[in-house]
């Protein structure tokens, strides 16, 4: 996101400089002012977001309104034909935004989350005395599994939820084995939704110049903020279940369940990077520019908090299992962590056809395989996470991101503008298909992979002296693929795929940007 100009043209404003959102794509940009230049930019973004499985399709529409760019340019003008201007300036962007919901209902389920849960749990060798409570005489609890275990909690709603009930004991009734709801002939719908919310804002200094008009520069300073929410919802009802039928471990095949797993996540910090870019104007017509960003060092919060609902009916003896099981007692969990993202590449150019067009190409590639993740201890200092930074390794590749954009003058005053942008998948094709077992954190066991995204745009522009004011608008096209929980194999030799859906958002964004120079 950012000025209605640059959006209008996709982005592909790496080589021509000159624009309040381009000087921190590429900070090079900010050589090309010879005078100053302050404006604002709002921005209406009208969102549809269509999930769909198994022939069912919901569609559920949301409209944002935000500000997504503001900013200063200074020009200073030198008594020095090498070095004519030094250039200065600070704006605001919302780079990214995560403003989506989506929901639906899957038909006849051929697996359960309860299944799923039991399949790790059992991988991992723990037993019904790590998951349960236990209790003194006079009702305090002596042992606590979300603190005095190192189970994960996913195990222990599911165990006190009995949707992941004790299947076989030893002589001293200690559980080895658990089992899922789902067995050879149950039957089963499952429903979903999922809702997202926050960005990224990010605030730029920007220092610059030219050398002889040929060659410009600038390097630029970022600091971002996240605040970004999630509210996620899976349930499943099932017939035939395998539920428990008494308080002593017994089971019956043929009974029903119905559950729901709610969960909250909030994760907010600051960053910051750098940014460093040249533009170089070998003749007037042609002009080539190269940027590199660092990766962006984060500092993060994680706040979370679930909340299980369950009922199972035995049809042996009507025994019912019914209540609500929270994480933690009902404490939110807070987890402190770092994260650095990988470097970005961008590389450009633009054409100038009779003083009249504008075309520019634009190439960006950013690795997110090169991701690390650390995690604090709770007292201050931070250790690198190899399972999740292998795991980034693993279910990320590089993306690669085109964009072409054009601008026609109509007149003095009155410029069309056009663009199209493609943003490649950065999942690797085994995480995309489900070949592959996906870790997830905490007790949300839902994910979504981005496919490909596409950006069609356009917009108008007019000059007045020193005013000027641009309209845009942007139709982006991205489709992802959203899973309930991870495949996994429970010992078929094959991965058994969790209930998944096909979401497609279909974005419009109405941009206005005003400003004088």
């Amino acid at each position: 996101k950012g000025t209605a100009r640059y959006m209008s043209m996709a982005g592909a404003f790496g080589a021509l400089g000159g624009d309040l959102t381009a000087v921190n794509k590429n900070p090079g940009g900010i050589g090309v002012y010879r005078s100053s230049d302050v404006g604002i930019t709002l921005n209406l973004d009208l969102q549809t977001v269509d999930a769909s499985s198994q022939g069912l399709a919901t569609k559920t529409s949301q409209t944002k309104f935000n500000c997504s760019n503001f900013g200063y340019v200074g020009a200073l003008r030198l008594s020095s034909e090498t070095m004519p201007f030094i250039n200065w300036g600070f704006s605001y962007n919302r780079p990214v935004s995560y403003n989506r919901k989506y929901s639906g209902k899957i038909d006849n389920i051929n697996s359960s989350l309860s299944n799923y849960i039991a399949t790790v749990t059992n991988r991992q060798g723990y037993t019904s005395y790590d998951l349960a409570f236990e209790e003194a005489a006079n009702g305090d609890v002596i042992y606590d599994p979300y603190i005095d275990s190192y189970a994960p909690w996913l195990s222990i709603m599911a165990y006190n939820s009995f949707i992941m009930n004790p299947g076989i004991y030893d002589t001293n009734g200690v559980g080895h084995e658990f089992r899922g709801l789902m067995n050879a002939k149950t039957l089963g719908f499952s429903e979903y939704e999922v809702v997202e919310k926050g960005g990224v804002d990010e605030f730029n200094v920007n220092f610059g110049g030219n050398v002889a008009d040929k060659l410009y520069w600038g390097f630029a300073f970022g600091i971002d903020n996240m605040s970004f929410s999630k509210y996620t919802y899976y349930g499943e009802g099932l017939t035939d279940a395998t539920v428990a039928a008494n308080d002593n471990g017994a089971l019956d095949n043929n009974g029903s369940a119905s559950y729901g797993l709610e969960n909250w996540l909030n994760t907010s910090g600051n960053g910051w990077n750098f940014k460093l870019g040249v533009i170089y104007k070998p003749i007037n017509e042609l002009r080539l520019g190269l940027a590199f960003h660092t990766p962006t060092y984060w500092a993060l919060t994680d706040e979370a908090y679930s909340v299980m609902n369950f009922e199972t009916i035995s049809s042996s003896n009507d025994f019912i299992a019914s209540g609500t099981e929270e994480s933690n007692a009902g404490y939110v969990d807070e987890v402190d962590y770092r994260v650095q993202t990988p470097w970005k590449v961008n590389a450009s150019a633009a054409t100038v056809i009779g003083g009249k067009a504008i075309v520019s190409l634009e190439y960006e590639r950013v690795a997110y395989n090169d991701m690390n993740v650390e995690y604090g201890n709770g007292y201050g200092s931070y250790s690198e996470n190899k399972e999740i930074t292998n795991s980034i390794k693993e279910y990320y590749k590089a993306m690669n991101i085109f964009r072409i954009g054009a601008e026609y003058r109509l007149s003095p005053k009155v410029s069309l503008r056009l663009g199209y942008a493609y943003q490649s998948s950065p999942v690797n094709e085994n995480a995309l298909n489900g070949s592959t077992e996906i870790i997830t954190a905490g007790t949300m066991p839902s994910y979504s992979f981005d496919k490909s995204t596409q950006y069609v745009t356009g917009g108008l522009g007019y000059r007045s002296g020193g005013f000027y004011t641009d309209l845009a608008y942007v139709y982006k096209m991205r489709t992802s693929e959203y899973s309930a929980y991870s495949p996994y194999d429970d010992n078929v030799g094959e991965y058994i795929q969790a209930p998944n859906a096909t979401i497609k958002d279909k974005n419009s964004q109405l941009v206005w940007s005003i400003g004088y120079r």
